[in-house]
């Protein structure tokens, strides 16, 4: 693949043509890049994708996350997020999914590079949309095939692919309004339809599946401080999260149960190019805290609903360690003081 001159300008400028900097973490002896780029997914390794896209909605926009001020929370940042955005090196310490990725393929491309929409120069291939709900997905990974057919700087048929699916928090806002029309059936149908469209036209790719982040968590939150209840209330949530709580839990519980049960029916099995890994470090997710009580505010952007850059980076590498572990090893917690894992396997895990 090749490289637009801007874009060599931005890897000059972070220091990536030096050596690569997963030496300071990692055995140099191994190796992370394949010799010749491989035709089996199952022989596939760190150094060998090339390129890294998202789909979802504000958490993967990582609205937000930079925010200063009431006034700005509903800004999007999508170099912070945490599975599509690339603001920044981990030499410096940024610690999104893609800059740990960057550390062991010099070459990946893809991330979104600064704040922006959808149709921003920044968004590169984080193709999420603020406010996005599970059935916006397939049309969200039509867009993303669309738009890698038609960059002229990648190898479509031939550039390794990972894309980061995160969806079903905004649909838990909606739900208490139509529970049918949000129910855990249709997300797992809706999901399968994303997924189908993304094997039968995106060549050499492997999409990490998000379990679905618990929003009723953010009670607790609102509890503490009554901008938050505002801000959740008046601008994020349609449900009030104080009297949904349960059914919001219930919600994200059956999404990832649902996620579950579809990767489970072998339907993405058996494909040389093609593999969708549940990555469930949502599942059991507590809120950070300052004490054995109070949560850590400083985890949650202005608004107290979405994440903060530094959550981001936190978030990034429990994607990073999720990806890298065996199944019965993946975490379904997020350990905010983990450090990012040195690959133990020769080749990525694609198994469930």
């Amino acid at each position: 693949m090749g490289f637009p001159a801007d874009w060599l300008i931005t890897l000059i400028l972070v220091g990536l043509l030096t050596p690569s900097a997963c030496y300071n973490f990692c055995n140099s002896s191994r190796s992370y890049m394949s010799l010749h780029v491989p035709t089996n997914i199952r022989q596939l390794r760190v150094g060998d994708i090339s390129l890294v896209a998202g789909l979802g909605d504000s958490f993967t926009v990582a609205n937000g996350a930079r925010s200063t001020s009431f006034s700005r929370v509903h800004e999007e940042y999508r170099g912070d997020s945490f599975s599509a955005g690339g603001r920044g090196a981990y030499e410096y310490g940024s610690t999104t999914f893609p800059n740990i990725l960057r550390v062991f393929s010099r070459h990946l491309y893809g991330y979104a590079l600064g704040p922006g929409n959808v149709t921003s120069f920044n968004a590169r291939f984080n193709m999420a949309e603020a406010g996005a709900a599970f059935r916006h997905m397939p049309v969200q990974a039509r867009r993303l095939i669309y738009k890698m057919k038609n960059d002229p700087y990648i190898d479509f048929q031939n550039d390794w692919k990972i894309v980061n699916l995160f969806t079903g928090q905004h649909d838990q806002c909606m739900a208490c309004a139509n529970m049918t029309k949000y129910s855990p059936a249709i997300y797992k149908n809706t999901v399968r339809e994303t997924l189908d469209i993304l094997k039968e036209n995106l060549p050499r790719t492997l999409v990490n599946l998000i379990e679905p982040f618990n929003l009723g968590l953010i009670e607790e939150m609102m509890r503490l401080d009554p901008f938050c209840y505002y801000a959740s209330r008046f601008l994020e949530c349609d449900c009030d999260i104080f009297t949904n709580k349960t059914q919001m839990q219930q919600l994200a519980s059956g999404y990832g149960r649902a996620l579950r049960d579809l990767v489970k029916t072998g339907r993405y099995d058996g494909n040389n190019t093609f593999a969708v890994v549940i990555q469930p470090f949502f599942r059991n997710f507590s809120l950070p805290r300052n004490g054995p009580r109070v949560p850590d505010a400083l985890f949650f952007a202005r608004d107290c609903f979405h994440f903060a850059s530094s959550a981001h980076g936190v978030l990034g590498i429990a994607l990073w360690n999720s990806m890298l572990s065996m199944p019965a090893d993946k975490a379904t917690n997020v350990n905010i003081d983990a450090n990012v894992m040195c690959p133990s396997t020769e080749y990525i895990p694609i198994s469930n």
